[in-house]
């Protein structure tokens, strides 16, 4: 009787994502698998960071600190400075976040394949997001985390990826190389949301390097700008900073351990312990993931190429298969033709309605 009713059940539970899968416009159920993981981990991390739009009410409030419902501890002493590391996190939160949720609908295939205009205008849109955000995460970076040099570098390589990325990406549509389109996309949007793996590894790190004699020199004015440690208790755990609060030295420095579970601005110190490796490891996770998915699926690739072809055809163009960064363009590759059985796909939209979740943009 319980074999029976955990079969039917799990029959049952195997029907309806079938036909979610299929309504959703998905052919194989491992690229429906991968949509569910990383697009609904995207919404998450978008949902969870919407209040930071309240720059001054959450993101940055005095007298406040609170995990996941505010910036890093020790983080508004530059982000509310009225200079280019406020104004740089300002623009990267406002374009960032609206961006993620409109990724989303991006790599839904139903919309896709039924409001390709909506798809198109709204992959501008993206771009455009994507661009300030990266911008405004530059000028920021400076001080972000505490400006650790290896940090600093990893968000000049990040940036520099999407940037040079979403440049190809562009190109190759424009060329009507579609699975030259769909390779570079992927990559672009994996690249940039290795922030996101980069947050889980950065905190375990942080939690690591804590008790392990890491320290670091912060400025007094820094230890008292969140606003909730009374200058009685920073002075007892930092006597020097007796001559900031008695206006002798404005500018003096305390040094800080690095404890995660300590004072909130020991949490400071090991989170930028921790940032630049985090970082440099989430982006290598990402490229190498990225780069195995798109080797696994070369059959999706080759009949995105086999309609590219065909549509070059149309456009009157004389070298098929040879525009954007085909192989056949830019490398040594021998030469390319369409099979005979993809002439069907001629007339048909760019992503059919039992294609897989990572196709071009029409």
């Amino acid at each position: 009787m319980t074999t029976s009713i955990y079969s039917r059940a799990s029959t049952a539970v195997t029907s309806f994502r079938r036909k979610l899968q299929h309504f959703i416009g998905f052919q194989k159920g491992y690229n429906f698998i991968l949509w569910l993981f990383f697009t609904f981990a995207l919404l998450e991390f978008a949902l969870r960071h919407t209040p930071y739009l309240n720059y001054y009410g959450v993101f940055c409030r005095q007298g406040y600190l609170k995990a996941n419902s505010h910036a890093a501890p020790g983080e508004c002493y530059y982000f509310l400075n009225r200079s280019r590391e406020q104004v740089g996190m300002m623009i990267h939160l406002f374009s960032i976040i609206p961006c993620c949720f409109l990724v989303f609908f991006q790599f839904v295939p139903y919309i896709r394949q039924r409001f390709i205009l909506f798809h198109r205008a709204n992959g501008y849109i993206i771009i455009l997001l994507m661009s300030l955000a990266v911008a405004g995460g530059l000028m920021a970076s400076r001080r972000s985390f505490g400006g650790d040099l290896i940090f600093q570098a990893s968000n000049i390589l990040l940036s520099s990826l999407v940037v040079v990325g979403l440049a190809l990406a562009i190109i190759n549509i424009k060329k009507l190389q579609i699975e030259q389109h769909r390779a570079w996309m992927l990559r672009t949007w994996f690249w940039a949301f290795s922030v996101i793996t980069m947050r889980i590894i950065q905190t375990a790190a942080s939690r690591i390097v804590s008790g392990q004699g890491h320290t670091a020199m912060r400025p007094c004015a820094q230890i008292d700008s969140d606003g909730v440690l009374p200058a009685a208790m920073i002075q007892r755990f930092w006597p020097e900073c007796a001559s900031y609060f008695s206006g002798l030295n404005p500018g003096q420095q305390a040094l800080v351990k690095a404890n995660y579970h300590g004072l909130p601005i020991e949490v400071n110190v090991a989170l930028s312990i921790a940032s630049g490796a985090s970082a440099l490891l989430a982006l290598f996770l990402h490229t190498v993931g990225v780069e195995i998915y798109l080797h696994m699926t070369p059959a999706e690739s080759e009949r995105l190429r086999q309609v590219s072809c065909h549509k070059q055809l149309a456009a009157g163009m004389r070298h098929p298969d040879r525009a954007g960064l085909a192989v056949g363009h830019v490398g040594d590759a021998a030469r390319w033709s369409p099979g005979t059985d993809a002439k069907s796909e001629v007339h048909n939209d760019v992503t059919p309605r039992n294609s897989s979740d990572e196709e071009a943009r029409e």
